[in-house]
């Protein structure tokens, strides 16, 4: 079993809990999205747990079928400094984030931020990552600000 994905899968769900039971709190318009998302990231995460679960009791028939007695390790192979590291900067940088977005504003912040994670991880090209980022920041902001109509600090505050 990896158990890293079993662990993010536990992880995502008590997220999604806690923010279903945060947005029930919300006014009715405002916790719709919310809502939806938490749902959503439980249905996933749960799917993620069972996966891995399934994954788990097949490699032990096969184990058993085979007549192997050795638990089967999943190793994180060669790459696993460097992952870790991803992981730990990735995280430092969120909360950097989220800590900046009050000054320097939401666009900025979140730019900066993508732009650095997609940086570390290095799995898209520069232009895919500027496309995506462009998109998502676009979408965040109608949906908070149109649809919402929650006040986020889209600029600086020095501006």
């Amino acid at each position: 079993m990896n158990k890293s994905r079993f662990a993010l899968g536990l992880l995502g769900i008590g997220i999604a809990i806690v923010f279903y039971v945060d947005a029930l709190g919300y006014p009715e318009q405002a916790a719709q999205m919310p809502l939806i998302y938490s749902v959503a990231v439980a249905l996933l995460s749960l799917a993620m747990v069972a996966q891995e679960m399934y994954s788990h009791v097949q490699q032990k028939r096969i184990q058993v079928n085979e007549g192997e007695t050795g638990d089967i390790r999943y190793s994180d192979g060669d790459g696993a400094p460097k992952r870790k590291f991803a992981v730990v900067s990735i995280f430092a940088m969120a909360i950097v984030y989220v800590s900046a977005i009050s000054s320097v504003g939401y666009l900025l912040a979140t730019a900066v931020f993508m732009l650095a994670s997609l940086a570390v991880i290095r799995t898209v090209s520069l232009t895919f990552s500027l496309v995506g980022i462009a998109i998502l920041v676009t979408v965040i902001c109608l949906v908070f600000i149109q649809f919402l109509g929650l006040p986020i600090p889209l600029l600086p505050t020095f501006l």
